[in-house]
Parts: structure tokens; C-alpha cells; sequence
């Protein structure tokens, strides 16, 4: 069925993060891809989330044994992560980051009186967060070879922002909002390295108004999402005993995307459009599989 007149944009979406903006102005100025800078990013942002959120004086108001315990116990592995930092030790000061979020989480969640996330909230959280950040690397390896290091510069601030909104949302027992807010990240960061790979501007504008103008876009989706496998799983799936499974969805999907191409010489657009739809589901599959989430 062919969408006539569907105005498609990509682009790199604002998401009025006025709240956070100041952490991420500072985070820019030590963003230049080496991993001690990228450490100190998160050093600004987890103090912010340790001192000046809503969350961490909620917790401070709560008058909770609990929960000030926890919080002096994130406290705790902040300042051991920012000692690592110094020394050089940036993947161990990384593990300390990621555990004091946790707790300022939790103790957000006892001041509320609501201690009790499923670990499928908190799992289904962290894969997303995680893509966002495999996505995001990606994006500034990219981008560092074609020479465009403002563009990146730019989004890296925007995700380091999104990060930080998204991880006081979750502090403050609010899951859907912050799962929703890095979607729209992971999005954002998704449309911009579509521009990296194909040179393009980064909004771009297609009028659908006929079937073979459809076409052209479904390929160029099945395209980005062919990216997205090559960037989000080459470190991954190195040696990794899902890379077979990973393999057979990628396979089907080369088999799908010959017979679109096939189709599309024929002129049956249509067939060929919904080939290519099929195509990118399993790419979208084979990500999955390897443990990366990507919304769709």
C-alpha cells in the first residue's frame, strides 16, 4: 500500500532539556573522543544527578535512614571513580559511574517509598541505554573519519544531555518517560549517522507520491539499517556464540533485499516495497539478537 504524501524528516531532534542543559554545556568542552574525556563527561553529569537533581533532594527532604545510606554510598563510588579517572584507570572509574547511578536511583525510589522495580524494568533500561551509547561511539568513529568533528561534537552533547534526563527520570520511579526519552535519542543519534553514510543533510524531505518514490525510500531505510548491523555488532559479535544467529537474519535479509531489487526492475514497486519492509525486519532482528536494542 503506498503512503502518498507522507513527508519524511530526519534529523537530529531538540528535546528541551532546559533542566540539564548546563551539565551538557559542560560536558562539550571535554568531548573529544579519547576515553579519559568521555569518563570526565560522565563525572559532570553523575555529580549533577548526586547533587543537584530533583531526585538526590528528594532524598535529602525523605529523612530515610535507607535511603541517605545509599545515596552517601553512590557518593562514595563517585568520588572512587573520579580518584580512577586521575590515575588513568577510566574503564574501572566507568564501573563506578555505573553502580552510583544505580544507587541514587534505588534511593530515590526508597524516599518515595516505591523500592520494589521489577528487574525487567531495570534490564529492559539499561539495553536501551546501552544502545544509545554503542550507537553514539559509533556515531563519533564515523564522523572522526569523514572530518566531521563540530557535527558530532555537537550530538555527543545532545546524548550526554538525553542520558542524564533520562537516568533522573528513572530515579524518580517515572520508567516509561526515561525509556521513552533515550528512544528518542537512540533515534536521533540514528538519523544523523544516515547522513555520515550517505553524505547527506541531515533533514532531509520525500514526498511519496508514487509507489516507486516509495521504493527508493524503503531501500534507503534497508540501507541505514544495514549500517546499523555493521556499526552496532562488529566489536560484539566478535567470537560471540549468538554471531550464528545473528548470521542467519542477516543472510535472510540479503536473500529479501535481492528479491526487492528484482521486483522493483519488473516495476511491481508494491511487491518490492513490502520485500524491503520484510528485509529490514530482519536486520532488525539480527541486532536484537546480539543483546543491542533498537526500537521498530
Amino acid at each position: 500500500m503506498t503512503k502518498n504524501n507522507i513527508t519524511v524528516l530526519l534529523k537530529i531532534a531538540a528535546t528541551g532539556l532546559g533542566a540539564v542543559a548546563l551539565a551538557a554545556g559542560k560536558a562539550s568542552a571535554m568531548m573529544d573522543g579519547s576515553p579519559a574525556n568521555n569518563v570526565s563527561s560522565r563525572l559532570v553529569y553523575v555529580e549533577r544527578l548526586l547533587t543537584e537533581s530533583s531526585a538526590a533532594k528528594k532524598v535529602d527532604a525523605s529523612g530515610k535512614p535507607e535511603a541517605i545510606a545509599m545515596k552517601a554510598e553512590a557518593q562514595a563510588h563517585f568520588d572512587k571513580a573520579r580518584t580512577l579517572s586521575d590515575g588513568g584507570e577510566n574503564e574501572a572509574a566507568e564501573a563506578e559511574l555505573r553502580e552510583a547511578i544505580r544507587l541514587i536511583t534505588s534511593a530515590a525510589r526508597a524516599a518515595n517509598g516505591d523500592d520494589k522495580v521489577s528487574q525487567k524494568q531495570t534490564d529492559d533500561y539499561g539495553s536501551r541505554k546501552g544502545s544509545v551509547a554503542a550507537l553514539a561511539k559509533a556515531h563519533e568513529r564515523i564522523a572522526t573519519e569523514k572530518g566531521m568533528d563540530d557535527m558530532n561534537r555537537a550530538l555527543q552533547e545532545q546524548v550526554a544531555a538525553d542520558l542524564v534526563a533520562s537516568d533522573e527520570l528513572l530515579a524518580q520511579g517515572k520508567g516509561d518517560e526515561a525509556r521513552a526519552m533515550l528512544d528518542r535519542s537512540y533515534e536521533s543519534v540514528k538519523a544523523s549517522l544516515e547522513g555520515l553514510r550517505g553524505g547527506d543533510t541531515l533533514v532531509r524531505e520525500l514526498n511519496f507520491e508514487t509507489a516507486e518514490d516509495e521504493y527508493h525510500y524503503e531501500l534507503d531505510r534497508n540501507d541505514t539499517h544495514r549500517m546499523l548491523v555493521e556499526v552496532l555488532l562488529a566489536e560484539k559479535m566478535q567470537a560471540s556464540p549468538m554471531r550464528k544467529t545473528a548470521d542467519g537474519f542477516i543472510t535472510r535479509a540479503g536473500e529479501l533485499r535481492q528479491q526487492a531489487e528484482e521486483a522493483a526492475g519488473k516495476k511491481k514497486f508494491e511487491d518490492a516495497i513490502r520485500l524491503l519492509e520484510d528485509s529490514t525486519k530482519e536486520f532488525i532482528r539480527a541486532i536484537r539478537s546480539a543483546g543491542v536494542y533498537i526500537p521498530g
